[in-house]
This record gives C-alpha cells, structure tokens and sequence, in this order.
C-alpha cells in the first residue's frame, strides 16, 4: 500500500501527500565521451522565431554556458560540465548533423514544446545516460491547439531552456518555426483512428491529429534511436507508441514515470498559470487519484477478484468535490492500460485511472496507474 495515499470516503476526501517524494527514473552517473559535430558553412540562416535570443548569425549556433547548478533530484555533489548545446533552427540543418553519424552511434531524443521544467529534464538525463548522441527539440506545435486554448500564451523561454538543456548535457536543439514545420502548401496530417473517443479526445477535438502529425514529423526528421516521454501525458504516450508500431517506425519509445512535486502535483508548463492559492489547493487532483488505488488496493486485498469501475470513478469525483476551487470536473476516466479503452469492471490486469479538471481557470491533467 502505498503510505502517501491515505484512507478517502466518497463524502469528504482528506489530504493524503504528506511526505511524497518524487517518482522519475533519473540517473545520477557521470556521463562522458560526448560526441561533438558541426554543420557545413553553408547553411546559415535565422528564423524570425528566435531573433529575441542572441545566437550569433550560423545555422548551428551556440549558447554561452553558464555556471552549472547542482540539480535538486541528483545524489552526486558535482556537476560535470559540458559543452554547449548546438542550435539548429531548421531541418536542414539537424539532418545534415544525423547524415554525418555513423551508423553505430545511438540518438536519443527528446521533444518539447519549451517552458522546461523537471519532469522535460529528467527525460533528458535518461537519454543522456543511454545514447550516445542526444537532440532535443523546442516546437510549440499550432496543430495540437484548439480554438480559445493557450497557444499564444503558451510560455516560451528557449534561451533559458537551451542552458537548461546544456547543464544536462544535450548535444543539439531543434528549434525550427511554425512555417518550417508546415508550409503554405502542407496538406498531410496522421489521425490515429479512436482517439478523439477517448474522453481526452473529446475534451479537446483534434488534439491527437495535431499530436501524431507533430512527432511523426519529429521522428522523420530526427531519426531517434530512442525517444522520450512522460507518463502524465498517458494517451498522448499510447498515441505516440501505436504510430510507431503501425507506420513501422524503428524507434524505442520510453514512457518514464510522472515527476512530482513534494506535495504530489505533477510538474507541468501550464502550473506557472496558477495563482498562489490555487497552487496550494492544486495537490487535490493527485489526492483524488490516490483515493482510487485506496480502493482497488484494498478490495483487492480482501481478496475481489475485479471492482466496479464506476467506485472508483464516484471516489475521485467525491475527492474532486470536496475543493471549492475546483471550478470544473470535465471528466474522471477508467481505461483500458494499452488500448485507452473505458473499463466496466477492473481486476488484476489493472487499469489507468485519468481526470482532467479546471482549478479556477487553469486545466490540469494526471493520471495515475492501478496494477
């Protein structure tokens, strides 16, 4: 039983994170044998997307590096420095970079859309630790975003997420623009057949069209050895790893676990819209979810042999409840582990308990694994 997740009941859910520690795989080796590359001359031009940084005017530009930090997450007391991390504004550019590998050499890689926090970074030291090579990218992705949501809000910060990226010991960075990824004429778009049905799917229409458009793009691009996710974004990881399988794509894809804070909400670029008070009472979307595996554990543990799939959506929905500044339930879901499908009934093979809810105005995402 896990010891953060106490006792809920349906009426009133009492707070269960005390003493929660963060759940990430990271690695804490030193890592060395750093491969360094460059682009050829030739190519040398900006894109309006980054003229408010100051790289100097090449396709592959550096970053000064400045003093490394000790990470908070990490049990070494020193940092190794590494060499900057390369920038490379356009597709021509990260391609002429891959074609110069040799065939042995591993990549890992690792996709954001910027305002990195810890859980991007943790993904960053995993492929670090794994790869020989690693390249991230930094694309806020217009084809994932609907009408009213927060794409022209969304934080952008590349030159404080290139230093971040940099301390961690990423090679490259991929930061092409909107035009570069889908010009005038782009007309061809991927749409994973059953996912808008899903009740992220419905939440926000066309998100995974704009999802498994971007990454495979990404992928086509990049050609990774390995790529890297977090579990927060469940369906979006079931999405990434069903194009992968069904467009025969030979890429390894490692879904690392959710990072949290202290008090159990998962970390997110969108936290930074919460008021102080509302990022107090945030940590009832993860207590809600920790009141369903009270349940299934428990029951289980009398000896169930499956559970009603509606209990544990009335526990988290009843957890939900109990905070006032939660302004909207848009939906609590019971799912299938692979296929992201609705459960009636639960057992032993376990399922992905997922919610989505509004604290004020701010839409918050977790899920959390029964198994």
């Amino acid at each position: 039983m896990n010891t953060a997740c106490q006792r809920y009941t349906i009426g009133a859910a009492r707070r269960c994170i005390n003493g929660y520690k963060r759940t990430a795989h990271i690695s804490t080796a030193t890592i060395s044998g750093r491969r360094d590359h460059t682009t050829p001359p030739s190519l040398r031009h900006h894109h309006k997307q980054l003229q408010s940084v100051h790289f100097p005017n090449a396709n592959t530009s550096r970053i000064t590096n400045g003093p490394n930090k000790s990470n908070s997450m990490s049990t070494s007391s020193q940092v190794e420095s590494h060499a900057p991390a390369i920038i490379h504004p356009s597709i021509e550019s990260i391609r002429a970079v891959r074609k110069s590998f040799e065939s042995s050499v591993s990549v890992g890689f690792v996709p954001t859309m910027g305002a990195l926090h810890e859980g991007h970074l943790s993904l960053a030291r995993m492929a670090r630790s794994q790869n020989d090579v690693v390249i991230a990218s930094i694309f806020v992705n217009p084809a994932q975003f609907g009408k009213g949501e927060d794409l022209d809000t969304y934080p952008r910060q590349v030159e404080k997420d290139v230093e971040l990226l940099t301390e961690i010991g990423v090679d490259h960075v991929f930061v092409p623009s909107s035009d570069m990824m889908y010009g005038k004429n782009h007309v061809t778009y991927i749409d994973p057949q059953g996912f808008d049905q899903t009740r992220e799917g419905a939440a926000r229409p066309g998100f995974f069209r704009g999802v498994a458009t971007v990454v495979a793009k990404l992928f086509n691009i990049v050609q990774p050895t390995n790529a890297y996710f977090g579990q927060k974004d469940a369906v979006q990881c079931i999405v990434i790893k069903r194009i992968v399988s069904d467009l025969d794509m030979d890429i390894n894809v490692h879904i690392m676990n959710t990072v949290r804070e202290d008090d159990g909400l998962a970390l997110s670029s969108r936290n930074a819209y919460l008021t102080p008070e509302e990022r107090e009472k945030a940590p009832i979307v993860y207590q809600a979810l920790c009141a369903a595996r009270e349940v299934y554990e428990s029951r289980f543990a009398r000896g169930m042999e499956d559970i009603d799939a509606a209990d544990l959506l009335e526990v988290v929905e009843g957890a939900l409840e109990t905070e006032p500044l939660v302004t909207e339930v848009q939906y609590v879901a019971i799912d299938d582990l692979e296929t992201m499908k609705p459960l009636e009934k639960v057992g032993n093979e376990g399922c992905i308990v997922s919610l989505a809810c509004k604290l004020g105005s701010v839409r918050l995402i977790d899920n959390i694994i029964l198994k």
